[in-house]
């Protein structure tokens, strides 16, 4: 039985609350929030549900539930695809407006870390449109640092809109790493040691 407030995997069957918290950031008469993301079209729910399922197999894709009712959600993918960069991910977090302000996205971006480190992934890296100062501050109160400006990355609503990068280092680079390890290869107590902690400070907060 879940917890009436948790910290847990995604699963396909959240992909129809997921996505109406990341329809907004596609599709808005808010540029600024629609900008966010550089998709064009909002993804329809299968597509959704295969996202979540594809990108669960390696890593940790996390929601924080109240109620029964999904405020926000963490997820990573490789920063690259060659097999050098195995140790370097790229984060990605989205809160619907009731989970916004409240600590939140600390809660889940650190949970997600605490299982990456378990992994063996070394570095983290978000991709952040400028202009989503919330976003970008955010990420530095975690720990990122900015790296560098993309102008002109793409064009949305009418405008180029440039992005910046920040990197998180979150353990030692060793000089000779071992592979990392898919999350679902971890040991289950590991994964639900960090979920139940996550879980308690999600329970403290004025959600």
């Amino acid at each position: 039985m879940k917890e009436a407030i948790c910290v847990r995997p995604a699963t396909a069957d959240d992909a129809e609350q997921l996505l109406e918290i990341y329809t907004p950031f596609v599709i808005s008469e808010d540029s600024s929030l629609s900008n966010v993301s550089f998709e064009l079209e909002a993804p329809d729910v299968e597509e959704f549900r295969q996202r979540i399922h594809d990108i669960s197999a390696q890593f940790p894709y996390l929601v924080g539930e109240v109620q029964g009712q999904i405020l926000g959600y963490v997820y990573c993918h490789p920063y690259r695809e060659r097999l050098a960069y195995q140790w370097a991910v790229e984060v990605t977090i989205y809160l619907a407006p009731a989970g916004q302000g409240k600590g939140l996205g600390r809660v889940l971006y650190e949970a997600m870390e605490n299982i990456l480190r378990l992994q063996g992934i070394a570095m983290l890296y978000s991709c952040i449109t400028v202009g989503n100062d919330h976003s970008i501050k955010m990420h530095e109160a975690l720990g990122y640092r900015l790296i560098g400006t993309f102008t002109n990355s793409g064009y949305k609503n009418g405008q180029w809109l440039d992005t910046v990068w920040l990197e998180k280092q979150l353990q030692d680079c060793p000089s000779e790493p071992a592979p990392i390890k898919g999350w679902r290869e971890l040991a289950p107590q590991a994964v639900d040691s960090v979920l139940a902690e996550a879980s308690t400070r999600l329970q403290s907060l004025n959600l």
